[in-house]
């Protein structure tokens, strides 16, 4: 990590005493185990994961857990080998560039078996830059599930389910209950013949997807399914040639400027396209795919004119690099955030006071 410091005029001071813990699987941290440390850890602190093998892990408290990317090469990325869980207790908890891989099956009852489980009653949590993949051959695999009311951001994010089949029957991304409010932007939701997803009745719900990428193979395509309210824009649907895909079951949701490659979704607005719009589109392999437009792609600046801005300033993009937060390859980005901020407790008036940032200021660590 660099250190960056900022300089300003401050008004009003506000002091933040959290801590930063850090996990190395290797032993060469504090901490081993990321569970360890979520047990050590105090509301509002900042929990460092060095690239490894860790087992699952339950979220209880207001936390913000970083790992160091979703890469597969050796040395690269950190990887989760079984469910991680965040409970009711652990509102406004973010979790940030981790892989999570594991056999997980939904469940008859209730889809605590996802990779991802947050649980009825959280809310405000975030999730960027994970990568969700289920490595359960067969039907009924998922990648997420949001609880009764709870509500959760997903951004940057890739939700894969069924990945070692390309069979995605009965595959699902992201699994929704009632009274749960979910917003998706710029995610890839792979192999799953339902991405977006009612789990029983998920009435009151809300669903909000800009720049997504939904993928299936081998079987009909529903791209959401579910009675919740929402938008669903600048977006495209990949299905399997022959196959058909269904926008029938999602009543009370709004499409505006989706791609789609058999048929169109509700709306006038839609675009037709193919899989070779993208430099390399695998319906069944989020891991070995380009999902970046190819040069001449009919949804380059095809996406809704009322949306802001790529980042290049062009008009938006229909996919995953669209809008102002795309895709960011490999979990971790290159542009400046921070881990951990110290504030001074006072300043002079009308003087400078001097902010210490922890974290990434450019390129590299």
């Amino acid at each position: 990590m660099k250190t960056l410091l900022i300089v300003g005029l401050v008004l009003v001071v506000s002091v933040s005493q959290a801590a930063v813990l850090r996990v190395a699987s290797d032993g060469t941290q504090p901490y081993a185990v990321v569970q360890d440390a979520i047990n050590a850890a105090s509301a509002g602190d900042t929990i460092l994961i060095m690239a490894g093998s860790y087992p699952g892990f339950t979220v209880d408290r207001k936390l913000v857990l970083i790992g160091t990317g979703t890469g597969i090469g050796v040395g690269e990325g950190v990887l989760v080998i079984s469910p991680v869980w965040v409970s009711a207790a652990a509102d406004s908890s973010e979790l940030r560039s981790l892989w999570i891989r594991t056999a997980a099956f939904h469940a008859s009852v209730d889809s605590l078996t996802a990779v991802l489980r947050i649980q009825s009653g959280a809310t405000r949590v975030f999730v960027w830059r994970c990568f969700l993949e289920s490595n359960t051959a067969g039907n009924y695999t998922s990648a997420a599930w949001v609880g009764v009311n709870a509500s959760a951001d997903f951004v940057q994010c890739t939700l894969w389910s069924g990945s070692v089949d390309a069979n995605s029957t009965a595959h699902y991304g992201l699994l929704q209950k009632a009274g749960s409010n979910v917003t998706v932007r710029s995610c890839v939701i792979a192999n799953a013949q339902f991405a977006f997803y009612r789990f029983g009745t998920n009435a009151g719900a809300t669903l909000t997807v800009q720049h997504c990428l939904a993928t299936c193979s081998l079987i009909g395509q529903i791209p959401v399914y579910t009675e919740a309210s929402g938008v669903v824009e600048n977006s495209a649907f990949m299905a399997q040639a022959g196959y058909t895909q269904t926008y029938v079951n999602a009543p009370n949701m709004i499409y505006n400027y989706c791609a789609y490659t058999i048929t169109s979704p509700p709306g006038i607005t839609h675009i037709a396209t193919s899989t070779a719009a993208f430099v390399n589109m695998i319906l069944y392999n989020a891991r070995d795919s380009d999902f970046h437009l190819a040069g001449g792609s009919n949804l380059i600046d095809a996406g809704n004119p009322g949306s802001p801005n790529d980042l290049d300033n062009s008009p938006a993009d229909i996919g995953v690099y669209g809008g102002q937060h795309p895709y960011v390859d490999g979990g971790v980005p290159d542009y400046p955030f921070a881990v951990q901020v110290e504030v001074p407790y006072s300043a002079p008036l009308n003087g400078t006071m001097r902010i210490w940032g922890r974290g990434r200021v450019g390129p590299g660590y």
